[in-house]
């Protein structure tokens, strides 16, 4: 994807490109600025909601605090209270009715010595069934009453002095109805240190005074503050509704519930959630926690986020008509200046620029017209150079003995010799001419293979023929690539190599040459293999330099050039050689099909011959059908 961002940016016109980076210049150093803004604005107003949380958190923390304090205070006094405990631990038949009447009255009085305190809603005490004063069913009531409710378990296995019961509700049968209470119990125990309990004190915190306090703590419209006991559930709220429940972000207290203090942002599918604020109570196991929708806190930063807007469109247009201004006085002078190329291009020498400036525009319009006179100039100096070039190369090749004439020559002695029944010079002289109609190939570079094939097949005849057959040879084409279009005579010098420096160097002059041509993917790869005498190392690396510098033999020197020239340099030839053994050759180019243009701009089948080569072709050929007839 970058790449073809790239791509279509460097294909766009100058203006394009101006408008473009004065755009992006002015555009994104504008959205940079006011997305850091917002952003560090949003994070400042959250932290001053989490500051002020926190604060109202430690207030709070103070309040209910000393509220437990309290109610622990009362529940010590209550407890080592030897009167209360000497009562409670009365019992059995001895226990008169009177006596009972008047240990009811001093119950009920140090029960409400200890509800002087404000922070105290009720206390109730629960006792034995036996005495007359457990019947009251107000402040103090059996102890029967409690034993099957689960939380009497919890709290008898309780290793605090104080069990604090969750919120819940409690009818108390008088003018103060149902009422939701937070209950703190204590079980009163023998001072003899029997273990055994004479009942349990129940001392109530009404649970409005807790969420009072809570009420306080909130400093957002939409944030809720919720006062949960050790199991996750609400003590205290403002949504009563709440009470006894745990709240749906349970885990995440969890994650966090081990520390005295913790901050937790909560997402919800991806997007911003709240804030999670936590606050341990001193001294017990309840905590303080808020949750802050973010969404709140950012509704803050929304008047900042507006102007930013504002700001945005303002400076994007700004950029846009400037961008559009600058990039147009630019372009209409690069424009004018590609009119006048095309004039040049359409060979209208005689116009000249109109040079309106000093600046980089204006030196480039300067130097144009001079270029254009310098080429005119040029253009007549070329011309006249080649016409005097053609003249000369018209002169030689007048000189030179017409190619046509030669092999129309051969084909008259071939048909001479059949005359004459001298079948050998007959054979000899034909495979002559067709080698010499094949090395010319009507003046074309580039020819098919199966032309190479039949041009090496015809010189390697011609040798056995001069060598008495010693010489042994094989093809193996390729299925396919009789069509594939190569350079001209690139096998006949490897194939005399293998002959003169291979096989003829050989103690018995007999020897085998072996020619491949396969296709390997999108190349071709012609191989010359011979059973010679072999090259060492130091052989094929000079033989190599000389064909690449010349400085050698011409023959392989000229395939080199010729596969670079048409081909490129990465294409060219490769030695493996082993004394004794022999040599391989393996000549490496592209596969293009004969009916392809070459790099050279001729085509595979000889299209690209001029006219008049096609004319000679013509006329040779009609030449050689009289002299054979």
């Amino acid at each position: 994807m970058p790449g073809r961002i790239a791509s279509l940016y460097r294909n766009m016109n100058i203006g394009g490109k101006l408008l473009v980076t004065y755009i992006l210049l002015i555009v994104l150093p504008a959205v940079t600025i006011s997305y850091i803004s917002y952003q560090k604005t949003s994070a400042m107003l959250q932290d001053q909601v989490v500051e002020s949380t926190r604060q109202s958190f430690e207030q709070a923390n103070t309040f209910i605090t000393y509220k437990l304090n309290n109610v622990k205070d009362v529940s010590s006094i209550l407890y080592m209270n030897r009167t209360l405990n000497d009562i409670l631990k009365k019992k059995g038949p001895g226990y008169s009715l009177k006596e009972q009447i008047d240990d009811y009255q001093t119950l009920l009085d140090i029960i409400r010595s200890g509800q002087n305190s404000r922070e105290i809603y009720s206390i109730r005490l629960f006792v034995e069934s036996e005495g007359i004063f457990s019947k009251e069913n107000s402040s103090i009531l059996s102890l029967s009453k409690i034993r099957g409710e689960p939380w009497y378990t919890e709290m008898a296995d309780n290793q605090q002095s104080i069990y604090c019961r969750p919120t819940y509700a409690h009818d108390y049968g008088d003018a103060r109805g149902l009422q939701n209470i937070v209950s703190c119990i204590r079980p009163l125990q023998d001072y003899d240190f029997s273990g055994s309990w004479l009942g349990v004190l129940a001392i109530d915190i009404a649970e409005n005074s807790i969420s009072e306090i809570i009420e306080r703590t909130n400093i957002t419209h939409k944030g809720q503050v919720y006062l949960l006991d050790d199991d996750g559930k609400v003590i205290s709220a403002a949504d009563k509704s709440r009470l006894g429940k745990p709240l749906e972000q349970q885990k995440e207290l969890q994650a966090i519930s081990g520390t005295s203090s913790a901050i937790k942002m909560l997402k919800t599918g991806g997007k911003a959630g709240s804030i999670l604020i936590q606050k341990q109570v001193e001294g017990t196991n309840w905590r303080l926690v808020a949750v802050i929708p973010q969404e709140e806190i950012l509704a803050q930063s929304s008047q900042l986020a507006k102007y930013l807007i504002l700001l945005f469109i303002v400076v994007t247009v700004l950029a846009v008509l400037t961008a559009f201004g600058v990039s147009r006085g630019i372009t209409r002078r690069i424009r004018l200046l590609i009119r006048h190329v095309g004039n040049i291009e359409a060979e209208k020498w005689n116009l000249k620029m109109r040079i309106d400036s000093t600046d980089e525009v204006g030196k480039l319009q300067q130097h144009f017209n001079r270029m254009s006179e310098s080429m005119r100039d040029l253009i007549r100096e070329k011309y006249q150079a080649e016409v005097a070039k053609k003249s000369a190369e018209l002169r030689a090749l007048q000189a030179q003995i017409n190619p046509h004439f030669l092999y129309n020559t051969l084909e008259l002695i071939h048909w001479m010799a059949m005359k004459h029944k001298a079948q050998d010079i007959s054979e000899i002289v034909g495979r002559l001419a067709k080698f010499f109609r094949l090395s010319l190939s009507k003046g074309r570079d580039i020819i098919c293979i199966r032309d190479e094939i039949e041009h090496v097949r015809t010189y390697l005849d011609i040798q056995n023929r001069r060598f008495s057959g010693r010489i042994d040879y094989s093809f193996e084409i390729g299925e396919g690539l009789d069509d594939i279009s190569t350079v001209k005579l690139v096998l006949q010098p490897l194939v005399e190599n293998a002959i003169l420096h291979g096989i003829r160097e050989k103690e018995e002059k007999r020897g085998r040459i072996r020619i491949i041509c396969r296709r390997d993917g999108d190349l071709v790869r012609f191989v010359v293999e011979d059973d010679g005498t072999g090259m060492t190392d130091e052989q094929i690396r000079r033989i190599t330099l000389e064909s690449q510098s010349g400085s050698g033999g011409y023959g392989v020197h000229n395939v080199v050039q010729k596969i670079r020239l048409y081909y490129g340099e990465e294409y060219g030839l490769h030695y493996e050689s082993e004394p004794g053994v022999g040599t391989r050759v393996t000549v490496v180019f592209p596969a293009i099909p004969c009916d392809m243009p070459d790099q050279t701009g001729q085509g595979g089948d000889g299209s690209g011959d001029q006219s008049g080569g096609k004319d000679r072709g013509r006329s040779a050929d009609r030449d050689s059908d009289q002299d054979s007839g």
